[in-house]
This record gives structure tokens, C-alpha cells and sequence, in this order.
């Protein structure tokens, strides 16, 4: 399941991040990819031993944990710290899957991704971040500060840029709920139980669901 999670930052700080990108010097983007990928990918990322990476990756890593249509979709157990990464006029990542495990041994189990767009889509043209799934081939290029949650098993690229700038950010979530199947159902619950206790708070039906949700959560997640 494919979640769009809107305003994950605002535009203050979509402003700020974009500047401490700007003041930092880049390294080639293969440095964070594995075997398989250095013949695939083609950007630049903020190297994490910078002076500067440390509070912006804080302070990001805290807005997504702040985010409740996140926690929802995700149920969080652990975050990898995030990359900043810019695609430039030519740059692309072929067709990959992300790694299993990341992070120093035994490494962190990857069950979701996550993109965080930071340029205005009208400011370069290509760059679509484009997943293949069971509905056929899916692209992105969300506004600033709206990411796309996606299971990290998905084959996924991103387009060429054939103009402009793309300054995305992108980390990986271990969820509670390994399998996605049931995220999905939780997720579905979720969005059934807020409309229930917006719409009918005392109703029986509300209880039975909230109730439902929660055994269910009790049963699948591993914290």
C-alpha cells in the first residue's frame, strides 16, 4: 500500500532545509548504495560526516515522528537517519530495490521507504519518483513537504532530470507490523474508527470497531 502523507514539513522549514543543503558540500550519491546500485544511481547526497547533517537529520526525523497520518500508516518501531539528496539536469536512479537490512551489523529490517519532496514540482522537469506495483507502473513528484510511504520491496526509480533541480530527502522505517497486509487492514481501521468518533463518538458500532483495531494491533505488532 502506497500512503501520501501531506505536510510532513512546512514551509518554514522546507526554507531552511533547502538553505543548510545549499551551504553543504555534496558527495557522489553511490556512497549510500550498495553493490548493485553503483552502476545505477546518479546524484549527490549530503555527506553525514558534515558539521551540519546531525541537527538537520534531528530535527526532520522529529517532524515525521510528530506526524499522526504517518505513525498511522507506518506504526513506526525504528527510523534510519535520513539522506539529503539532490538530483541535478541528467541525474536518475535505475530501477532497484532497497536493501533489507541497513545500518551498521546486525542493520535495521527496511519494511517501508520514504520520500520527502522539497522542490516545487514546476521547478524541474523529469525527476519522477516511479514505483512498479500491482496496478502497473505509478509515478510521484508531490509538492514540498508531502512525502510518499511506500513498501520497501517495491521495484522503484527515479526519472531523469531533464531540467532544474530535485532536492529530495529519504529514509527507511522498520514498522511494529512487518507484513503489510495487515498494515493495510490496520490502516483501514484506522480511517474507519476517526470517521466513527467524528460522526457517531457514542455509538456501538464505534466501540466494536476501536476494539477490533486493537486486538488486532495487540496480535501483529512486535515492539
Amino acid at each position: 500500500m502506497v500512503s501520501i502523507i501531506s505536510g510532513i514539513l512546512n514551509e518554514q522549514e522546507i526554507k531552511f532545509t533547502l538553505q543548510q543543503m545549499a551551504a553543504t558540500p555534496f558527495v557522489d550519491g553511490r556512497v549510500s548504495a550498495g553493490p548493485l546500485g553503483q552502476k545505477i544511481k546518479h546524484n549527490t547526497v549530503m555527506s553525514n560526516s558534515d558539521t551540519a547533517y546531525k541537527p538537520l537529520a534531528q530535527s526532520v526525523l522529529g517532524r515525521i515522528s510528530a506526524n499522526a497520518e504517518f505513525n498511522v500508516a507506518a506504526i513506526p518501531k525504528r527510523l534510519l537517519p535520513p539522506i539529503f539528496s539532490i538530483y541535478d539536469k541528467d541525474m536518475h536512479y535505475g530501477s532497484h530495490i532497497d536493501a533489507s537490512l541497513m545500518g551498521p551489523y546486525p542493520g535495521m529490517r527496511t519494511d517501508l521507504s520514504m520520500t520527502i519532496f522539497l522542490s516545487d514540482p514546476q521547478s524541474y522537469k523529469g525527476g519522477e519518483l516511479v514505483m512498479e506495483t500491482a496496478f502497473g507502473e505509478q509515478q510521484y513528484k508531490l509538492k514540498p513537504g508531502d512525502a510518499v510511504l511506500y513498501p520497501t520491496h517495491f521495484v522503484h526509480r527515479v526519472n531523469p532530470v531533464r531540467s532544474g533541480r530535485r532536492a529530495v530527502i529519504v529514509t527507511w522505517i522498520e514498522s511494529m507490523v512487518r507484513d503489510p497486509a495487515k498494515r493495510e487492514i490496520l490502516g483501514e481501521m484506522a480511517e474507519l474508527t476517526k470517521w466513527l468518533a467524528e460522526n457517531h463518538p457514542t455509538s456501538d458500532q464505534f466501540k466494536t470497531a476501536e476494539k477490533s483495531r486493537l486486538n488486532l494491533l495487540r496480535m501483529w505488532a512486535d515492539t
